[in-house]
């Protein structure tokens, strides 16, 4: 039996897991992709080899403290977002764009060079092969006094795992819609969970590849906001590397979730002609990578779709951090956190809780190889596949499969 077994390979299960395999528990990581990270999610430019971010792109070394010293830990380079303090701001598609100064957009935000994918690489490469099961989709969790018993769904199979605590590090709307407990949770942690929005799980992101940083030469940023009705993309900015021969842009579309679906067909056609509208004619065609958060099940709840506020809360209800279970289950990931909830200090805020409270129920216990490889199927870590081409527009053009 597990002592541990943990639920998302996102960035709080991975830490979560580094940390307990390194104490020496038996400890397994379950993820229902068939790749590593959650919304952490970087590809490759076929065209430049530019590391493009379609999940969480920047971090604040100056407040996300937790953040900033795993990256040093991990020997991670980090880069400042370009910002020289001015920005582009169009709200009537038959005139040009207004140029605005003295706007720092990103306030001290810094990147990853090479994507924060690399984040999710380098604590994957300390676990041993077999350690992470991919492809894992859970839909119980049933109290067995004891311990606890996982049903998992993988491939044509049905998977049950047995474990003395489990650690849920999965957004709580899903738990919600997604996965039965046997008992119940009580009605105040369920109401908690299903309040807990996901932070941007409804959003769709575009990165654009070009040949140069055309904006640049320009004297421009990249930082751009688009507010008129038929606005395609709301948000623009720079997402050159540290090198700007590398150049790209990126962008939050501002369509909804409804609107992006049913001009899907058309869309890179849309996003196309809108750098170009605001930038100039030189964006016209552009090496498109596309992530449609909202389509994705093991991200985007039903709840999500249409959220209810309009800011980010940042601070989570305390009921998610309460135990359940008589101290074998735990409630886990970035929306559970006491501040930065849902970003990614709010993950390593999350994994320290936790890694904390499984230390004061029982010191750890020595590993036995065989507990975590051979529950479940045998898979490997697995990254992106290659983005898939998308047919049309007479341009290079894709999206990430997952």
């Amino acid at each position: 039996m597990l002592d541990t077994a943990i639920i998302g390979g996102g960035l709080c299960g991975l830490v979560l897991a580094r940390s307990l395999y390194r104490q020496g528990r038996t400890v397994a990581l379950f993820e229902g992709r068939e790749r590593l990270g959650g919304r952490i999610l970087s590809v490759a430019s076929a065209g430049s080899g530019l590391a493009m971010d379609l999940g969480p792109t920047w971090f604040w070394p100056d407040t996300q403290p937790l953040l900033k010293s795993l990256i040093a830990e991990l020997g991670l380079v980090d880069i400042p977002q370009h910002d020289d303090g001015s920005m582009l701001h169009l709200n009537d598609p038959e005139k040009m764009p207004e140029r605005i100064e003295g706007k720092n957009i990103h306030e001290g935000a810094h990147r990853l060079h090479g994507g924060m994918g690399r984040l999710i690489d380098a604590l994957a490469a300390e676990l041993p092969p077999g350690f992470a099961h991919l492809g894992h989709v859970l839909t119980r969790v049933s109290d067995r006094a004891d311990h606890i018993v996982l049903t998992f769904a993988a491939e044509d199979d049905i998977v049950d795992v047995e474990a003395r605590r489990v650690v849920l590090a999965v957004p709580p709307r899903l738990l919600t819609e997604q996965v039965r407990f046997e008992p119940e949770l009580d009605d105040a942690t369920r109401e908690a969970m299903r309040d807990a929005e996901t932070w941007m799980a409804a959003q769709a992101k575009v990165i654009i590849g070009y040949d140069r940083p055309f904006w640049r030469e320009a004297g421009q940023s990249g930082n751009a906001f688009v507010t008129h009705e038929q606005a395609v993309i709301g948000e623009i900015f720079d997402a050159c590397d540290a090198d700007p021969a590398k150049a790209a842009l990126g962008g939050f579309l501002a369509l909804s979730p409804e609107l992006r679906e049913s001009f899907s067909a058309g869309l890179p056609m849309l996003m196309d002609n809108q750098m170009a509208q605001v930038f100039g004619s030189a964006l016209e065609q552009g090496e498109q990578y596309y992530q449609d958060w909202a389509t994705e099940p093991l991200t985007c709840s039903l709840l999500d779709r249409n959220p209810s506020r309009a800011g980010h809360a940042g601070a989570a209800n305390p009921m998610l951090r309460r135990t359940q279970w008589d101290g074998k289950l735990y409630l886990g990931g970035s929306e559970t956190a006491p501040r930065s909830a849902g970003y990614l200090e709010g993950a390593l805020e999350a994994a320290h809780r936790i890694e904390r409270a499984l230390n004061r129920v029982r010191p750890p216990i020595e590993a036995d190889a065989s507990d975590s490889l051979q529950i479940g199927q045998r898979r490997g870590f697995d990254q992106c596949r290659e983005p898939r081409p998308v047919q049309g527009m007479g341009r290079r053009s894709g999206r990430c499969g997952i």
